[in-house]
């Protein structure tokens, strides 16, 4: 049985070894948060169109993000009806602005994303707000994400419940009433979200008529196929609407967020900073134990061990310190996304495919670090034992 040297050395100075998983720890944790962060915003900028049932979305030519949409006719959309293969077109209105918190004792007011949309014809894929999309015939009647900030709400520190129901507040210019929450969470876009009626939307936010619309969403009939109607679409439309299918759409909301804005470089180049940060703790504690121990490895040298069972050794220590560093760091990371994800409402959380990737830059991290400490294995001269 072969001894594990490299364990060994590794336990041999403790104080050290310490050091160095705690230095791969503070790089696992790093990247983990960059990582989560850059998940989120991903996740966040689709969010919306997650909630919304539709095949095909139509948008004016000069949209440009879920934030500022711009509009379009509403005639469009009986345009767009009378495409073979589409079933229903209805109208969604996207628009923000100031929501007075109930709260008596410390009233607030904080923008929050308007969601307006035609009670009759609207389709969603959360079971919960589909249930309560009726209450919204009456215009004053709104529902709120319940996993807005808490201090939207009437009671600081608390989200939205049952018993925020009927309680009366300001949306913009109008005065509104909750009849009920659903669970959504807009994150990076928003710190809140509100659904209205397409009348309660234009009482709100007077800015906007109720025949200029934000997005069109379609429904096609059973059995036809979006790219078809697409073209289609674009074909009988005129040059003022853009026309996707719902992919197309989700991902074209994605990259403006993570690609055109400096979410993405700021997250990734925060991965970068915690790779590079922790490939250097981790050389420095690997190099200096070749170091201490180059009489060692050149009595191995001496005795017939070759200079690659030497690099063996040391790439060992580098991966067995990524494995300690990275367990523990693991753990903080989903602890710290379980209070970011609770205190800021940011939908963060631990994926199996986060967490295989992150163990990969660990490894990675660490091997390259190994790989650097090797220059000082190979100097070991047995000559220099006589």
């Amino acid at each position: 049985m072969r001894t594990p040297l490299a364990w060994l050395n590794l336990a041999h100075n403790r104080t050290r070894t310490v050091l160095a998983v705690a230095g791969v720890v503070f790089a696992v944790v790093l990247i983990f948060m960059q990582q989560g962060f850059l998940g989120s915003a991903e996740t966040s900028a689709a969010r919306v169109y997650e909630m919304l049932d539709f095949d095909v979305l139509i948008r004016s030519k000069r949209y440009l993000h879920m934030v500022d949409a711009r509009t379009f006719p509403r005639r469009r959309l009986h345009q767009a009806a009378s495409v073979a293969g589409v079933a229903e077109a209805s109208p969604f209105y996207l628009g923000s602005d100031y929501w007075t918190s109930p709260n008596k004792k410390d009233p607030k007011k904080r923008v929050i994303l308007v969601l307006g949309v035609d009670p009759a014809r609207a389709r969603f894929t959360i079971g919960e707000l589909q249930e309560k999309v009726g209450l919204l015939k009456v215009p004053e009647f709104v529902l709120i994400d319940r996993l807005s900030r808490r201090d939207f709400g009437p009671h600081n520190g608390h989200r939205f419940s049952d018993q925020d129901i009927d309680v009366e507040t300001q949306l913009g210019q109008a005065r509104v009433r909750i009849a009920g929450h659903f669970p959504l969470g807009v994150g990076f876009v928003a710190d809140g979200a509100v659904v209205l009626s397409d009348e309660g939307f234009c009482r709100a936010c007077p800015y906007q008529d109720i025949d200029e619309v934000n997005l069109g969403l379609l429904r096609l009939e059973p059995g036809a196929s979006a790219e078809a109607v697409v073209k289609a679409l674009r074909e009988a439309l005129p040059d003022d609407i853009d026309v996707l299918t719902r992919d197309d759409a989700m991902k074209a909301e994605v990259a403006h967020w993570v690609e055109d804005t400096s979410i993405g470089v700021i997250f990734r180049l925060g991965v970068i900073v915690a790779v590079v940060v922790g490939a250097a703790i981790v050389y420095q504690v690997l190099s200096s134990d070749v170091a201490n121990h180059l009489p060692e490895y050149a009595t191995l040298k001496a005795i017939g061990y070759s200079g690659n069972y030497l690099a063996g050794v040391v790439l060992q220590q580098a991966v067995l310190l990524a494995l300690l560093g990275f367990l523990p760091g693991m753990f903080i990371a989903w602890g710290l996304y379980a209070v970011t994800h609770w205190l800021a409402s940011v939908p963060i959380g631990m994926t199996w495919q986060r967490v295989a990737a992150v163990l990969g830059l660990s490894i990675g991290m660490c091997t390259i670090s190994g790989l650097g400490a090797l220059r000082k294995v190979r100097t070991a001269d047995p000559a220099d034992l006589f």
